[in-house]
């Protein structure tokens, strides 16, 4: 059956012959896909760090909310376990500390990412969300990378981002260098799983262009996220064609040329050699690869000391987006923000946050295995025929949460979402098997 504004899961594979009308179509993936044009837009920042895309974000919840009231529909709100518990570590840690009143705009934030995946998921029994979202996306990027080169090639600073802070370093309209990298190594990710641009030529024209931009961006991270991409694609392709098996093998090959590297390799390679270099090099090289010792020193010192702030604390936590002020109160010798999800978890939410983030990745780990090993309905595998190759998002994600906070990167909830909306779809579909 069909219902007024959402259909049920028959829409998504195609059980209906001919088109939706008009009439029975719901807003929401218009709104979902104009929310993922704009994400890349991040500066100038608004209030509480809010931005552009957050206008038609909200009118996306809303309208979801809406429709699954009036309609009835089972609410799925995925990763809401994790998400609450992370949000009460929170309000714990803040309760206990006595931290403002000003860091509840934090699980605010927390809340509303929650609420955009729900918005995404919301469509699970409409085709078009799927084809909303994946246009958007693979649209998006190339265009976001064709426009930073350009600006960055005449010196356009608005558009190229480059700043004194971040010398040669090109962050876009992102405002960081690295967060700049990871939207286009994910988008890069979610690209190839969807073959666009549907043109072949035209697609690996694009792949260039975003790969050019993300070397731009002289992030360390988005180097090493590129190598876990393109590992991780190799892995899964072997898996898919010759079975576990081949699978384990190229694993187990890629394993073994990294511990060769580090127990063969890099002792015969002065790497202080190679920074200074690098450092005296083109200025994309001094500020990327000449900088990475005193970055690794950097994040080093900062580990350290939040490590040392936790065994001096009650173990509740210090209220999120509080370990700067925590480490400057305690007079740190490096006062700095976390940039490390998993540190910072800890520190500012306790072990009831730890527990949430965990939750969230098994969440995370669920969907992917339901997108990898059942067959996707057609009108989601229209959409996405490399579905698959979304699971490379995963460890792109958690080692960049080493290196930096993703946990409210706009992107990265919009991936959660896709993925969690492509499981869904699958529920009721039947076959268990890989989608080939």
């Amino acid at each position: 059956m069909t219902t007024t504004g959402i259909q049920t899961h028959e829409g998504l594979s195609g059980a209906h012959a001919g088109p939706t009308p008009s009439r029975l179509r719901s807003p929401v993936p218009a709104f979902v896909a104009c929310t993922v044009a704009l994400t890349p837009i991040l500066v100038p920042a608004g209030p509480g760090n809010s931005a552009l895309a957050d206008v038609p974000m909200l009118v996306a919840i809303t309208l979801a909310v809406v429709a699954t009231a009036a309609t009835g529909v089972r609410v799925r709100v995925p990763y809401a376990a994790g998400v609450t518990l992370l949000i009460v570590g929170g309000l714990v840690a803040t309760l206990i500390s006595g931290a403002p009143a000003r860091v509840v705009l934090v699980l605010a934030q927390d809340l509303l990412l929650l609420l955009w995946s729900f918005a995404i998921v919301s469509g699970r029994g409409d085709p078009q969300m799927v084809v909303a979202l994946t246009k958007a996306w693979c649209r998006t990027v190339p265009i976001v990378a064709l426009i930073g080169l350009l600006s960055y090639m005449v010196g356009f600073g608005p558009l190229s981002g480059v700043t004194a802070a971040d010398a040669s370093r090109a962050s876009y309209t992102f405002g960081d260098p690295n967060l700049a990298a990871n939207y286009l190594v994910l988008g890069l990710v979610v690209m190839f799983a969807c073959r666009r641009p549907v043109n072949m030529p035209l697609r690996r024209l694009c792949y260039l262009l975003v790969l050019a931009a993300i070397v731009l961006t002289g992030s360390n991270g988005g180097a090493i996220g590129l190598a876990l991409v393109f590992t991780g694609l190799a892995i899964l392709h072997a898996w898919r064609r010759e079975g576990p098996t081949a699978a384990l093998l190229a694993l187990s090959l890629s394993a073994a040329l990294v511990v060769g590297g580090a127990v063969f390799v890099s002792p015969h390679v002065d790497l202080t050699s190679v920074r200074e270099a690098a450092a005296g090099s083109i200025p994309l090289f001094r500020d990327s690869v000449g900088r990475s010792n005193s970055s690794v020193s950097e994040r080093s010192a900062l580990f350290d000391e939040s490590t040392r702030l936790w065994f001096q604390g009650s173990g509740s936590g210090y209220g999120p987006a509080r370990t700067k002020a925590t480490l400057l109160a305690f007079q740190a010798p490096y006062v700095k923000e976390a940039h490390n999800d998993y540190m910072a978890t800890l520190l500012e939410r306790g072990p009831i946050g730890v527990l949430g983030l965990i939750l969230l990745w098994l969440a995370t780990g669920a969907n992917l295995r339901k997108v990898l090993t059942r067959r996707l309905p057609a009108g989601a595998r229209d959409a996405v025929p490399r579905a698959w190759a979304l699971a490379v998002g995963a460890p792109v994600l958690a080692v960049s949460g080493a290196f930096y906070e993703v946990l409210h990167f706009r992107h990265a909830w919009t991936w959660l979402g896709l993925v969690a909306l492509l499981a869904l779809s699958t529920e009721g579909s039947g076959a268990r098997k890989v989608a080939r």
